[in-house]
């Protein structure tokens, strides 16, 4: 596996999930400040928990500060970007949301796996990596969170990390494994918000 290649989709996880906080940030209209605290929210939040769980030591963003640096820059873009299109920020926010969850579902997987978690602990992993982050943004924007609605949003971060880990255990390509992961992850979110997918909530019924 070329680590060239986990560290882009690290790097590239890292600007999706910032671009999805910063986007909250501006639908509640909050100064400069606040993009960087959402865009850090997502970007961090899941990754942290998962090093601090599986004891890896330092947590990844304090060994390396690039993340901090991508989480910040995606920021600051959105933040003097013009949007003028009605709904057009909702519409990134969900799409980088997605992105994002896909990416960190499988890495999350992926890191947890080289720790000898086992492969059920690191699916679970994997999923806290994915959706912690969004969580703790929706939150501090007083939103109900993603993974608590109808929407298929744990389920996907879910299906991406078990796509990961049959992948590598039919002794794929590293790399290759990693994308089917993330590619898997990403078209089922991804075909959940074009379709409105949804599962079913306890007690509906039907008309």
């Amino acid at each position: 596996m070329s680590l060239s290649f986990v560290y882009s989709l690290e790097m590239l996880g890292t600007a999706a999930f910032a671009v999805s906080g910063a986007l909250a940030a501006s639908r509640k209209r909050m100064d400069i400040f606040g993009f960087c605290v959402l865009a850090l929210m997502p970007a961090v939040g899941g990754g942290t928990i998962r090093d601090i769980i599986i004891d890896r030591v330092p947590v990844f963003w304090v060994s390396d500060n690039r993340y901090i640096a991508v989480a910040i820059i995606a920021a600051l873009v959105v933040f003097f970007a013009p949007h003028r299109k009605p709904g057009g920020r909702r519409q990134l926010l969900v799409w980088a949301d997605a992105l994002g969850l896909s990416l960190f579902a499988v890495l999350g997987t992926e890191i947890c796996l080289q720790h000898n978690t086992g492969p059920l602990v690191a699916v679970m992993l994997g999923v806290t990596t994915a959706v912690t982050g969004g969580m703790i943004r929706d939150v501090i924007c007083n939103e109900i969170p993603l993974i608590l609605s109808r929407e298929i949003y744990a389920t996907a971060a879910f299906v991406a990390s078990l796509a990961y880990v049959l992948a590598d255990n039919l002794a794929l390509d590293g790399n290759l494994a990693l994308t089917i992961g993330v590619a898997t992850g990403f078209a089922i979110r991804g075909l959940a918000i074009v379709y409105n997918w949804s599962l079913p909530s306890f007690g509906a019924t039907k008309d």
